[in-house]
């Protein structure tokens, strides 16, 4: 198989009545999803989508989230799923990027509304999507998803993207303030997935727990595309609460789940309480955000071969990873083993090999990397004309292939899994009239490995009586969340190095 677009309707073929995934109460076979992707797929054909065409979905977890997608590969258009924790300040910058011919939005999350966040933002950009499609509730102007079983006319539908095409679109935030448009090929896809199975010895057998956004390269591939790839059946989470996770992962005899550290760590928590006496998850796969090996060894007591990985949605998935055959203190302390296929290297200034086991700045190279990104002069600035890719983290390869991260080039926080720029949220503290000059570093946390700190320089005459008033400032900026630090200085000035820049690794040792 060469096409991501074709690997539903074959393994449909092969396994018709077999559950693909379930979801709370509802179970779906592969043959009941099969006809359900066609039925969208249809409906998409039938209001003016093409292929080449951009689908943008942005839904919590739920079963339209995957089966857009999966149309999408179907039809030949390129699947640009986006976490629904971004509000008008990304989504600005990623729907003038993308130009999407479908947008899939969430009636409402909590307080928010996500339809009139994005008709807001389609009307600034003067942009008119063939289709809008809304997900739990009525709102004008947007179309329901076709349900599963629902009767839509059949039409020819186009071929899927082939191997060496963009099929998949994702925004990952970076140093600079706009999230950058990474473009996938099947070719990277199939090779992550190939190389995951061989890491982790998965096979049909296999029951994959997923507790990512389905709208998140994790997320969609724990959900649909590695099960299908393995012939198995995975468990989707509508959202992570720990207590339930393991309850449920108890009574569908999970075996594997991948993601950050935080989901791991909430779960060993419940293990050393007790919780599932009867059945455990036996296999993690850590990557996506800093992983303290403790955190490996704990997992090891309680029964989870845990292993930390190293990769990002540049090389489709993790690149370096350990298998569950390798003992703890391997598992625990590197951040995996070069996948076949892959090389990691690490180079010197002038971007010269270095001998195993000396720091430098990590190149890649293989099937699993991106085709560029949607600004041709980032992808310029990243790919060198050998084919390198310059991720800006910086560590180790040994002679045997095993990698070790131990810091970054790039300014980015890696809260749980979710990279945020320092420099979109300095930005956008900086807004508030109260502040002089500021600086953001990730700063530890033990439960999502880094969490967003601020140091803040006053203006003369202001005076400072707690975060509250540059927090509410934020939250009119529709900054994300997730983005607002948690941990605030205040300080007379920040420390700077000859050439003007803020010397921020002073900051966090302070």
């Amino acid at each position: 198989m060469e096409r991501i677009g074709d690997l539903l309707t074959t393994a449909a073929q092969a396994r018709p009545d077999a559950e693909l995934f379930s979801f709370g109460d509802v179970r779906v076979t592969y043959a009941e999803f099969d006809e359900w992707v066609t039925a969208v797929a249809s409906d998409l054909v039938c209001r003016g989508v093409q292929r080449g065409d951009r689908v943008l979905v942005q839904l919590p977890n739920c079963l339209e989230a995957l089966v857009l997608q999966v149309a999408a590969f179907r039809i030949g258009a390129v699947n640009t799923p986006v976490i629904p924790i971004y509000r008008e300040h990304e989504m600005r910058q990623i729907l003038g990027d993308a130009r999407p011919a479908v947008v899939a939005a969430a009636a409402a999350l909590g307080p928010r509304r996500p339809t009139e966040e994005l008709d807001g933002i389609l009307a600034e950009l003067d942009l008119t999507p063939a289709v809008r499609y809304v997900v739990g509730g009525v709102v004008e102007g947007w179309s329901a998803v076709p349900t599963r079983g629902s009767a839509v006319e059949a039409v020819p539908l186009p071929e899927p993207q082939d191997a060496e095409d963009t099929t998949l679109l994702l925004y990952t935030s970076g140093t600079t303030s706009a999230p950058k448009g990474v473009r996938l090929s099947s070719r990277a896809l199939l090779a992550h997935l190939e190389n995951f199975k061989v890491a982790l010895s998965a096979d049909e057998n296999t029951v994959i727990v997923c507790g990512t956004p389905l709208s998140h390269l994790g997320g969609f591939v724990a959900g649909v595309v590695f099960p299908a790839y393995l012939g198995a059946r995975s468990v989707i989470l509508d959202a992570w609460r720990p207590d339930e996770a393991a309850q449920i992962i108890e009574r569908e005899r999970g075996t594997l789940m991948m993601g950050a550290t935080v989901f791991l760590s909430d779960l060993v928590q419940r293990y050393e309480a007790g919780a599932g006496a009867e059945h455990r998850l036996s296999v993690y796969a850590c990557a996506g955000a800093t992983i303290p090996p403790a955190v490996i060894v704990r997992a090891e007591s309680v029964g989870i071969q845990a292993m930390r990985a190293y990769g990002m949605t540049e090389t489709a998935g993790v690149c370096a990873i350990a298998g569950p055959e390798h003992d703890v203190e391997r598992r625990s302390e590197w951040d995996g083993r070069i996948v076949p296929g892959m090389a990691i290297q690490a180079v010197d200034e002038a971007r010269e090999p270095l001998p195993p086991g000396e720091v430098g700045e990590f190149r890649i190279r293989g099937p699993q990397l991106l085709s560029g990104y949607t600004d041709p002069e980032l992808t310029r600035s990243q790919i060198d004309d050998e084919g390198w890719f310059y991720p800006g983290d910086v560590g180790i390869v040994d002679q045997h292939g095993w990698v070790r991260v131990t810091g970054r080039t790039k300014d980015i926080i890696n809260r749980g899994g979710e990279k945020l720029s320092a420099l979109d949220i300095e930005a956008a503290v900086a807004g508030h009239p109260d502040v002089a000059a500021v600086a953001v570093t990730a700063v530890p946390d033990d439960r999502l490995g880094e969490a967003v700190g601020a140091w803040v320089v006053l203006r003369e005459g202001a005076t400072w009586s707690g975060p509250e008033p540059i927090l509410a400032h934020l939250e009119t900026t529709r900054l994300a969340k997730q983005k607002f630090p948690t941990e605030w200085h205040v300080v007379p000035a920040l420390p700077l190095t000859a050439t003007g820049k803020v010397r921020k690794q002073e900051l966090q040792r302070t």
